[in-house]
């Protein structure tokens, strides 16, 4: 529990700063994080008054106030449009917008927390920050220091010519990241930054010079180097097991993420045309991206993750009229094809739906989606199964719940209604 004996907004930094020199003495920064360790405070010291919670630009650098909530970051157009959309990207996983509209980027930079999304992208550039007392020290020399009673004021970004790409797996969306990375060309300078692994955010030194001269090598040398430096770094990252996921699963993600990131530096995603529930889309994509990944990042969320082995239907979609696994399927193999989801098919889901529900066949509802979507592909296959060939059919769709004979007979009354209708 948090405990705070006397609470302090201060009128100047430099009361702030005096205050500060109290061992028991914090400055309060957006709060969500320290409210959920045991502590004590002496005075807590409030810098919201200071006006320190806006975004500046000039020709040369962007700075940020400490105060600044990391939506403002989030939903700020002058730095999306240097980062190519990265900063948005390393912040919109954070929990929530209520949440990014407390946290504040000083606490998130001067905590150095190693699940900070925040770190690893600043480190991704020429960040400097200010403190009151030090002045402005390179990120990369801070993020290393001890934390002191000195106060950080601003966080600097020098904008030097920039390509950048941020990264993170997580469990589940609004999660704490298994692991972050940003792939960068500051200038002339390849960076690579992994963070969350879980300890804080590291820049991978490339001894070897594997990325030396990135912006100037061909197509073919850079695929060259993007893959020996996945290697190199996946071999040199420390990672450490957490209840998120193991150190074995980490390096795995160093080499994956880092690939992936330094593919879309290097100008090296693809572009595919498809349909998606009758409209034409283009996208960009990852040459390993799978398709339930794809879909759900189209806001298919019908899409499920069941079991990752091929075996359970969860995912099942439709391509061209035929029932797919989503999740072992590459994304690049719709190029020209037309995808249907349950999204795409409400009027006919509501309507089968409604026999489930009768015959006891919808319980947890999980399976539900990847189920509907291959009874439908079954209709368009078969105009009048038998109960032996629906059997067969859904073979491939498994259900923890029901037993598979309430969907069945609802199946099977479906089918009734269906011809009744027809007939009538």
């Amino acid at each position: 529990m948090l405990k705070i004996k006397s609470y302090v907004k201060v009128n100047s930094l430099a009361e702030a700063y005096e205050l500060n020199q109290k061992k028991t003495a914090r400055i309060l920064g957006g709060m969500v994080w320290m409210k959920m360790g045991n502590r004590a405070i002496s005075t807590a010291i409030d810098l919201s008054g200071l006006g320190m919670d806006a975004i500046s630009e000039n020709d040369d650098e962007f700075v940020i106030g400490c105060m600044t909530p990391l939506h403002d970051l989030e939903t700020n157009e002058a730095l999306n449009t240097y980062t190519h959309g990265a900063m948005k990207e390393s912040l919109c996983h954070i929990v929530g917008v209520q949440f990014r509209n407390c946290a504040t980027v000083g606490g998130s930079i001067y905590g150095r927390y190693g699940f900070s999304d925040v770190l690893t992208m600043f480190l991704g550039m020429d960040t400097w920050v200010e403190l009151y007392d030090a002045g402005r020290i390179p990120l990369t020399e801070f993020v290393n220091m001890k934390k002191d009673n000195d106060i950080l004021v601003n966080i600097i970004v020098r904008k030097e010519p920039l390509l950048t790409c941020y990264l993170s797996q997580r469990n589940i969306k609004t999660d704490f990241p298994v692991l972050t990375c940003a792939a960068s060309v500051i200038g002339n300078e390849a960076r690579t930054v992994i963070g969350a692994r879980p300890a804080r955010a590291m820049i991978v030194e490339d001894k070897k010079q594997i990325l030396k001269n990135f912006r100037n090598m061909t197509k073919k040398q850079k695929e060259e180097a993007i893959e020996a430096f996945a290697e190199y770094a996946a071999e040199n990252v420390p990672t450490a097991g957490n209840m998120r996921g193991s150190k074995e699963y980490r390096t795995l993600l160093v080499k994956v993420l880092t690939r992936r990131a330094w593919e879309a530096v290097g100008g090296m995603k693809m572009n595919i045309n498809f349909w998606l529930n009758g409209v034409n889309r283009h996208a960009e994509i990852f040459p390993d991206t799978l398709l339930i990944d794809f879909l759900r990042e189209q806001g298919c969320f019908s899409v499920k993750r069941g079991c990752e082995t091929a075996n359970c239907g969860l995912c099942t979609v439709l391509m061209d009229g035929r029932p797919v696994l989503s999740c072992s399927t590459l994304a690049a193999r719709i190029e020209g094809k037309k995808i249907v989801t349950l999204e795409g098919m409400q009027r006919e889901a509501q309507e089968f739906g409604s026999f489930l529900a009768n015959e006891g066949a919808e319980q947890c509802g999980f399976c539900n989606p990847g189920f509907i979507m291959n009874v439908f592909a079954m209709l368009n296959e078969i105009k009048d199964p038998t109960e032996e060939q629906i059997k067969e059919y859904l073979a491939g769709n498994l259900c923890r719940c029901s037993g598979f004979v309430s969907q069945t007979r609802s199946i099977l009354k479906f089918l009734k209604y269906k011809k009744a209708q027809e007939e009538a």
